[in-house]
């Protein structure tokens, strides 16, 4: 796996984000809390530090989700493609079916989606690469979940938020949500058409993601540029999304992101895995536009909207989150 140069790195300009230690927020340690509700309600992006007791064996399970990643995504297409069950919360889907990072272009990743509901049920209709490395899954499922979970209650606490409308109230295990485990791949060898992935903010609660290498962007609140959120060994990237900025009265920041091709893209595949906590299908707020949704409404018209044209996406506000501040166009890579 190649990586950029020290001098190609030194030319980019990267993102400054806090940095959580997973351990002292488990021990609900009140400085990290602090630290952390800053990171949430300014960047809305941080790095959490698994690199203690509590977080290393989700590291060790990074590394084996990787090489089974491997294993499934260097199949063929046909292959691939007998997993492809059409919804948005299992199953696989190939390179090109959304809008990509430039405008014009369709999208360059394909994932294969695990829910977490199904992964639970031991459905028969799981993968047969799931099926194959059950302990795998089910662990870093589980490991994901705690990870995510612990925050939820902390900014619960730092939000002073009561009892009934605490974050992880709205996220019971025993209800139906679209929390989902998305491994993605960003084939080699770009064509002209499918280029990386378009900017948009994440649809559920949290987001815990994963990967080796460059090609991961936020638009800074600050200065309104894209800066590079650089691979960080030991560390997950989390980032709040905007059904907890929702379900937070709009006190936490939702960030704009993308996926753009780096000078490892033409040799190497990309590698990430994302964890995404969703709330409860059932449970309600408001949309950007002041009306009441469900959370799975909003899951499902946000996928919809991914698969449109630039020109569409344009005049719909909900692939940023209902926010103006992003700019919609493509840009030269």
């Amino acid at each position: 796996m190649s990586q950029l140069s020290p001098q190609e790195q030194s030319n980019l300009k990267v993102a400054h984000l806090e940095t959580i230690d997973f351990s002292k927020l488990l021990a609900h340690e009140e400085a990290e809390v602090s630290k952390l509700m800053s990171a949430c309600t300014t960047a809305g992006f941080f790095y959490v530090d698994l690199q203690g007791q509590s977080g290393r064996g989700l590291l060790e399970d990074e590394e084996n989700m990787y090489k089974t990643m491997s294993e499934f995504f260097d199949q063929p297409l046909d292959v691939k493609m007998k997993e492809d069950r059409g919804t948005h919360k299992h199953g696989y889907k190939p390179p090109g079916v959304f809008a990509g990072v430039k405008t014009n272009s369709r999208d360059n990743y394909e994932t294969l989606k695990v829910a977490r509901d199904e992964m639970g049920a031991k459905s028969p209709l799981l993968p047969s690469v799931i099926k194959q490395h059950p302990r795998l899954f089910d662990d870093f499922i589980s490991k994901a979940h705690l990870v995510t979970m612990t925050i939820m209650h902390c900014l619960s606490n730092a939000l002073h938020v009561d009892a009934t409308n605490r974050f992880e109230q709205h996220h019971r295990d025993e209800a139906d949500s679209n929390t989902t485990l998305v491994l993605l791949r960003y084939p080699k060898d770009v064509s002209s058409t499918c280029v990386g992935h378009n900017q948009h903010t994440d649809i559920g609660s949290l987001t815990l993601l994963f990967s080796k290498q460059w090609g991961l962007q936020i638009l800074s609140p600050e200065t309104q540029q894209w800066e590079w959120v650089a691979p960080r060994p030991g560390h997950a990237i989390i980032n709040v999304g905007d059904s907890l900025r929702f379900l937070a009265g709009k006190k936490l920041a939702s960030c704009m992101h993308r996926v753009v091709p780096t000078s490892e893209t033409a040799a190497d595949h990309r590698y990430s895995i994302a964890y995404f906590l969703r709330p409860e299908n059932d449970i309600e707020y408001e949309d950007p536009e002041g009306h009441a949704i469900s959370a799975k409404q909003w899951h499902d018209d946000k996928y919809k909207t991914f698969a449109d044209s630039h020109e569409k996406q344009a005049k719909n506000k909900i692939l940023l989150g209902g926010m103006d501040h992003a700019t919609r166009v493509g840009i030269t890579v």
